[in-house]
């Protein structure tokens, strides 16, 4: 008996040891991402030329724990990017996210580049059938957009969601097939709106998140092809959820969905996907244990690291070399010149825009909710029978 308790304290003890290593290897790998994304900052502060994935960037440097309004090139911040984008924005869904990205760069959400976000998301609001755009995706970025800034989302926004679940798979979608980025999402806005965990569509979207998880532990569109942007997603609606997402009761073979997520780290930093701007944008939140909303107010507690000169020697001989400028990272990070891994083959996450096919032609995740609705229209049968298998 002695001996069990023995044991049973030397157990105890070593858990936060082991909790900590954990921690370690999410940190370092955050750290590593934020140390991507700097080497994908254009000139004009955008991160590769697009509105929404530099909305997604600034959320992951947030995340990491670093102001993104500090983050420059040329001078250029995100926030000088993002003021002159939305001058000419029109888009709901946009709108919404933008206020939320607004947040995450201390700015006033009412009054970013002249523009009330706020005002011009809830005017679109259709009281008859409380939507604010065509898809439930982008329905879910504008209530998650209103209420994780402070504002208040009409129940009907909440009930026309609910309305759009799918019976038959618990989840939500295109083109009347679920799929995990959306229901995540989904979950996340009436969370965020105030339905509680206990409801009948979240206790139904968490059943399809257990029957939709793939044998290594991820997510992905088709069951048997996790990617990492899907599991992102998918992970935060759990911590908003709060479960652990590494618990026994969401591992596959041992293999738990964040310890999926790390493996899908590339040596410089980045994510696997078609895109690794997307991929590691989506990562980095859910690694930190930041959801979609709260990723925006994450303490900003780290310093962009800069160059620092190594002094010269006191006493200078002919032969005397000065040192050349080194940056000094807070971990190990890739460099600025290091070329992007050729990203796998993985699903292009759902749309943030409100048209089948956005306007935005080069922004990946303002895109691909077109090429998922062609997707469900072309390939129904197929591309079902592998989400209901």
């Amino acid at each position: 008996m002695r001996k069990f308790a023995l044991l049973a304290l030397c157990a105890l003890a070593a858990l936060p040891a082991m909790f900590a290593a954990a921690a370690t290897t999410e940190s370092t790998a955050v750290l590593n991402g934020a140390a991507y994304l700097r080497t994908q900052q254009k000139p004009d502060g955008s991160y590769s030329g697009a509105l929404g994935q530099t909305m997604d960037a600034v959320f992951a440097i947030r995340s990491a724990g670093y102001d993104p309004a500090k983050e420059t090139v040329d001078g250029k911040s995100p926030a000088d990017y993002l003021k002159a984008q939305l001058a000419t924005e029109a888009r709901v869904p946009v709108l919404a996210k933008a206020a939320l990205a607004a947040r995450a760069l201390g700015l006033d959400p009412r009054a970013t580049g002249g523009v009330d976000l706020i005002a011009k998301t809830t005017a679109a609001y259709d009281s008859a059938t409380g939507a604010y755009a065509g898809d439930d995706f982008s329905q879910s970025i504008v209530m998650i957009g209103l209420a994780c800034t402070g504002n208040t989302v009409p129940a009907g926004a909440a009930a026309a969601l609910v309305k759009n679940q799918i019976a038959d798979s618990g989840g939500w979608g295109f083109g009347g097939f679920a799929d995990p980025d959306t229901t995540a999402i989904a979950v996340q806005a009436l969370l965020a709106a105030g339905t509680a965990k206990t409801d009948a569509s979240i206790t139904k979207a968490v059943a399809f998140f257990h029957a939709t998880q793939g044998s290594d532990g991820g997510w992905g569109f088709d069951p048997s092809a996790s990617n990492a942007s899907s599991t992102a997603y998918v992970i935060q609606a759990l911590i908003a959820l709060g479960e652990n997402p590494s618990a026994a009761g969401w591992q596959k073979d041992g293999v738990s969905p964040i310890a999926y997520l790390l493996s899908q780290q590339e040596a410089d930093g980045s994510f696997k996907g078609f895109d690794p701007v997307v991929g590691t944008n989506q990562a980095l939140p859910p690694l930190a244990g930041r959801t979609f909303c709260n990723a925006a107010d994450t303490p900003i507690t780290l310093t962009r690291p800069t160059p620092t000169a190594t002094p010269s020697p006191t006493v200078a001989t002919p032969t005397a070399t000065v040192p050349t400028a080194t940056a000094t990272p807070p971990t190990t990070a890739p460099s600025a010149t290091t070329a992007p891994a050729t990203p796998s083959v993985a699903p292009r996450p759902p749309a943030t825009g409100n048209t089948a096919v956005s306007a935005e032609s080069n922004d990946p995740l303002l895109l691909a909710g077109g090429a998922i609705l062609v997707l469900a229209l072309v390939g129904a049968a197929t591309w079902g029978a592998a989400r209901h298998s």
